[in-house]
C-alpha cells in the first residue's frame, strides 16, 4: 500500500462510508419490498385481524407474518463495498513518472553532450590528426598543395571563422559546385575521414590556431 497523505486517507475513508450508507439504505429498502412480496406469494401477507370465533382452536388462528430484517444485507453490502474499494483504488505514482522512466535514469541528471562552442582542443593531438587526414590536400606544413588544398597558414577565411564555425564547416565540407569554392576540387566532409569526432576536429582546429589565430 503506498504512503497516503492525511487528506487522501480522509477522502478514502469518507468515500467508503458514504458508499456503504447509500448501498445499505438501498439494500434495506429492497429487502423490505422483497420480504413483502415473498410473504404475499406464500399467503402470509398481513391482513386485518379477524374476530375470534367462539370455540375455534388457537391452531387455526392466522400466524403473524414473518419479516426478514435488513441487518444481514447491510453487513453484506458493507463487506462488498470494502472489498471493491481495496481492489479498485488506484495506486498513486510519483508525478510525471512512468514505468519506463522509473527504470531508466532521468535525462535531467545525465551529463549534457559538449557542443562545438564548449570543446577544448589539444594542438599536439591535432597535429597528428592533421598529418593523417588533412595533409594529403593542404600539405604537411599546412601551406597547401597546388590544385588540391589552399594554404591554411595565410587563409583569411580560416582567420575570420570562430572555432565553432570552422568545426561546422569542416564537418559539412565544400563541394566543387559551391560558388564559394575557388579551387574546383571537392572538400569532403571531415576531410574524407568520417571516423573523426567533434573532439578530433576541435584538436585539429587548435593546431591550426597555432599558426593562424582567430581574428574577426
Amino acid at each position: 500500500m503506498p504512503a497516503l497523505s492525511p487528506l487522501q486517507w480522509v477522502l478514502l475513508i469518507g468515500g467508503i462510508l458514504a458508499a456503504t450508507l447509500v448501498l445499505g439504505a438501498l439494500l434495506a429498502a429492497l429487502m423490505v419490498w422483497l420480504t413483502r412480496e415473498v410473504q404475499a406469494a406464500y399467503g402470509q401477507a398481513p391482513a386485518a385481524p379477524a374476530r375470534a370465533t367462539p370455540g375455534a382452536s388457537p391452531a387455526t388462528a392466522a400466524a403473524p407474518p414473518q419479516r426478514i430484517g435488513p441487518g444481514p444485507f447491510v453487513i453484506s453490502g458493507l463487506a462488498l463495498v470494502v472489498v471493491l474499494a481495496v481492489l479498485l483504488y488506484p495506486m498513486p505514482r510519483p508525478e510525471g513518472a512512468s514505468p519506463a522512466q522509473e527504470a531508466a535514469p532521468s535525462s535531467s541528471t545525465a551529463a549534457p553532450a559538449p557542443s562545438a562552442a564548449t570543446l577544448s582542443g589539444d594542438p599536439a593531438k591535432g597535429k597528428e590528426l592533421f598529418a593523417g587526414t588533412c595533409a594529403s590536400c593542404h600539405g604537411p606544413d599546412a601551406k597547401g598543395i597546388p590544385g588540391l588544398g589552399k594554404d591554411l597558414t595565410t587563409s583569411a577565411f580560416v582567420r575570420q571563422q570562430t572555432d565553432a564555425q570552422l568545426l561546422e564547416f569542416i564537418k559539412k565540407g565544400r563541394p566543387a559546385t559551391d560558388p564559394a569554392n575557388t579551387t574546383g576540387v571537392d572538400m569532403p566532409p571531415k576531410g574524407g575521414n568520417p571516423a573523426l569526432t567533434d573532439q578530433d576536429l576541435a584538436d585539429i582546429i587548435a593546431f591550426i590556431r597555432t599558426f593562424n589565430p582567430h581574428r574577426p
